[in-house]
Parts: structure tokens; C-alpha cells; sequence
């Protein structure tokens, strides 16, 4: 099976291919003498969305419509798809309604889910706290596994196809795009290079784990507050993907909890059986990574004691009771003013202890890759992670960042992570 990605419907803006803008006297037009254009609300390479409305039923609706330049194969491909993705019926999936022709115009007739979507959150507010991410990945997910059961493979999971509405339900939509796992005729690959899953680039077979790969960057983004991979043309993003290991998000958020990065890294992996085998899993991992550490039990579920014991104290005159507070407030100062000013009692063997000797990190920024790996290890740290800057120029192979930074003091055996510049083999054996 493949995803047919002719054309890519719901570009962000910055990766939109040329389109002819329909003229504005568009707005009023009525599509099959029943859906009306309103007001045009997006556009991708292949066409636009409207919001509309149903005259017939009265109700809101979008209205994706393709422009009179699309051939008649892709009108008919399009007819096809509107019809695979009206059968993912999921509260987290826009529902398509109807699909049809006007002249020579093909549209598609879809809920319409007013709100924003993820990318322009992300946009608004930058990285989300990771309890807040894994809630909307969650949903994604759910939307994703009901298509998947359905054998429709999304193929262009990103933040600008994910609506919030305004009650906080997540919609995945733009499934204009994606083909049913059965089918394995179409191998042409176009579409969001920033989003494509490693296996495309290369034709391979594309499962449930394209899917998963997809929503791994979706949740990288959203915990990062940037795309996981950036580049300047498409053949740049598409080579970062195939030959380099995958971004860590602890090369751009401090604090990220190591879980966290290895459940979003293990969804990135460029080997689909190395990824969770399915969106929901993925999902499931993520929330149990975010919610460790902050396991509390039900108050129904605490033990209280059956009985309480009370104590008694004979009742006390108020004046007698002031009068021994203050002796004994006076006889402790009359024994702390007996010791010799400037001394204090000897520490005890227990104060006096002192734990093991911190460690200071080395500088390796600037330094090779596979250098700065030795130099760090060779200094006290356990587990070194690497991975590519996309957003620095230098040399090749070249460190652009530690963590942590240089002369910060660590723990022996603690984990480092480093962002270089992208190159071949620049950890040597492994990379």
C-alpha cells in the first residue's frame, strides 16, 4: 500500500506549492445547487477550503475545493478518497459528508470544526506542558487507530491537520491525501517533506507504524515548540531523515524528563518495527511517561484508624502555667550564655560527612562529534546522546551544543546529550 501524495491539501504556509487563488467572486457561489461558499479559510497545492453552508440541511460546513487546472485522474482519485474517509466514523475525526462535481470543479463536503489548529497553537504559546501535549496526542491517536482499523493509513499526520475546538475536542482531518492499506498501485511520493515518514523516501511498505511516526513528530513539535526536522529544500529534510538518528527533544527543552524523550524517540526511529506498534500504544507510553511520579490514591481508598485515643492533662491555672514557661525560657538562656563566644559544640561524625566529589563537564563545543563522545565518557559520564542541529551552519560533524554545558558540575555515571551539525558518520562505528 501506498499513500498517493499528488498533491498535499493543508500545507502550512511556508511549504504551500503555487496555487491559483479562485476569484472572489467565488463567495456566494452554490456548488450542486445545495452548498453555498462563504469564506475561504484555507488553501493547500491542490485547492481550498470554504466555509460553507447546506442549504438542504441547514447547517455549517467546509468545503474543500479543487481548482479547474486538476486533471481528470486526480478528480477521480479525489472522489475516492472522499469516499474512504467518510467511512472513519470517530469523534476525533472530521467527518465527510459528500463529495461531488459542479461544473468543472470537484469538491468535498466535510464538518465544519470552528477553532485553531495545533500548528497555530504551537505558534500562540510555544512548547505546551507535557500533560497538556499528551492529552491532545491522545486524541490524535484515537482518530488514527479508528482509521487504521478501517485500513485508511493517514500519511501526513501534522499540527496544521489537527483541529481544537473551542470545548478542547481534537478533530484530525485532511484525509483527502491518504489511500486504504489494500491498496499497493500508486508509489509516487509528494506531499510535506518536513512530516514524510523515513520508509516513503525510501518506497517501502507503508502500515499503521507510517502513522505512528507521523504523530511522534506531531507530539515532538508540541513539546518542543518546533519542528523536530528543519531544512532549506526538501532534499535537505529528506536526507537529515535517512541519515540521521533521531532528534532528541532534550536538545531543545531543558528539564524534558528522560521518558518522555525516549518514548517521542522510539516513535521516531528510521526502522518502522523499532516504533510502537500502533498510534494508541504510542499514546499509552507517552501519558505514562508524563504522569510518572505523580501516582496519589483516591481519599476513599486511605486507611483511617478506627479509634483515636485521647489524652487527658490536668487543667492548669493560666497565670501559674506563664509563669513556668518563662523559668524555663530563662534557663536555657542562662545555659547557652555559659559557653565561650566564638565556639560552638563539635560536629557530629554525621555533619561532618561529605558525599562523593562532583564532577565539571569538559567543553567539546566546536570539538568533532566523535570526539566530544570520547571526551565526555572519558570524563565521568554514562550514556551520551547525540543528534543533528538543523538551525546551525559550520562543519560538518561539528558540535553546536552540550548538555550539560561546559564546567557544569555532574554526577559520575550521568547522562550528556550534544547537537552537531549534520554530516556522514560523524560518530564513527554506529552512527
Amino acid at each position: 500500500m501506498a499513500c498517493d501524495l499528488r498533491a498535499s491539501e493543508g500545507m502550512p504556509s511556508e511549504e504551500r506549492t503555487a496555487v491559483v487563488r479562485r476569484p472572489a467572486s467565488d463567495e456566494g457561489r452554490v456548488l450542486a445547487h445545495r452548498y453555498r461558499l462563504f469564506e475561504r479559510i484555507d488553501e493547500g497545492g491542490a485547492g481550498e477550503v470554504w466555509r460553507g453552508r447546506d442549504e438542504k440541511l441547514d447547517r455549517d460546513v467546509a468545503i474543500k475545493l479543487l481548482g479547474a487546472d486538476a486533471d481528470d485522474a486526480f478528480r477521480a482519485r479525489f472522489a475516492d478518497e472522499a469516499r474512504r474517509a467518510a467511512a472513519v466514523v470517530h469523534p476525533n475525526v472530521v467527518t465527510v459528508f459528500d463529495e461531488g462535481r459542479d461544473g468543472a470543479d470537484a469538491f468535498m463536503v466535510m464538518e465544519y470544526v470552528p477553532g485553531k489548529t495545533l500548528r497555530d497553537l504551537v505558534a500562540e504559546r510555544g512548547p505546551l506542558p507535557p500533560h497538556e501535549a499528551s492529552r491532545l496526542v491522545a486524541q490524535v491517536a484515537a482518530g488514527l487507530d479508528a482509521a487504521n482499523a478501517a485500513g485508511v493509513i493517514h500519511c501526513d499526520v501534522k499540527p496544521a491537520n489537527v483541529i481544537v475546538d473551542r470545548a478542547g475536542l481534537v478533530k484530525l482531518t485532511d484525509f483527502g491525501i491518504a489511500r486504504a492499506a489494500r491498496d499497493r498501485d500508486d508509489q509516487e511520493l509528494l506531499g510535506t517533506a518536513r512530516y514524510i515518514a523515513p520508509e516513503r523516501i525510501e518506497g517501502g511498505e507503508v502500515t499503521a507504524r507510517t502513522d505512528v511516526y507521523g504523530l511522534g513528530l506531531l507530539a515532538y513539535e508540541l513539546l518542543a515548540g518546533r519542528p523536530a526536522f528543519e531544512g532549506v529544500s526538501t532534499e535537505e529534510l529528506m536526507r537529515l531523515r535517512l541519515e540521521s538518528p533521531p532528534p532528541s527533544l532534550r536538545f531543545v527543552r531543558v528539564g524534558i524528563d528522560d521518558a518522555i524523550d525516549g518514548v517521542v524517540t522510539r516513535a521516531l526511529s528510521r526502522d518502522p518495527g523499532r516504533r510502537q506498534a500502533s498510534a494508541g500504544e504510542f499514546a499509552r507510553a507517552l501519558a505514562s511517561a508524563t504522569e510518572r511520579g505523580d501516582e496519589t490514591a483516591p481519599l476513599g481508598m486511605v486507611a483511617l484508624p478506627r479509634t483515636i485515643r485521647r489524652w487527658s492533662f490536668p487543667r492548669l491555672d493560666s497565670t501559674v502555667a506563664l509563669l513556668a514557661m518563662v523559668a524555663v525560657l530563662v534557663t536555657l538562656l542562662v545555659f547557652f550564655a555559659s559557653f565561650p563566644r566564638g565556639l560552638a559544640p563539635a560536629p557530629t561524625p554525621a555533619a561532618s560527612a561529605t558525599g562523593p566529589a562532583r564532577l565539571a563537564a569538559p567543553n567539546v563545543v566546536g570539538k568533532r562529534l566523535a570526539e566530544a563522545i570520547g571526551d565526555l565518557r572519558g570524563s565521568g559520564f554514562g550514556v551520551v546522546q547525540w543528534g543533528p542541529d538543523t538551525t546551525s551552519r559550520g562543519s560538518a560533524c561539528t558540535v553546536t551544543r552540550q548538555d550539560p554545558a561546559a564546567g557544569a558540575q555532574f554526577d559520575r555515571g550521568q547522562n550528556a546529550t550534544l547537537a552537531y551539525v549534520p554530516g556522514k558518520d560523524c560518530a564513527g562505528k554506529g552512527d
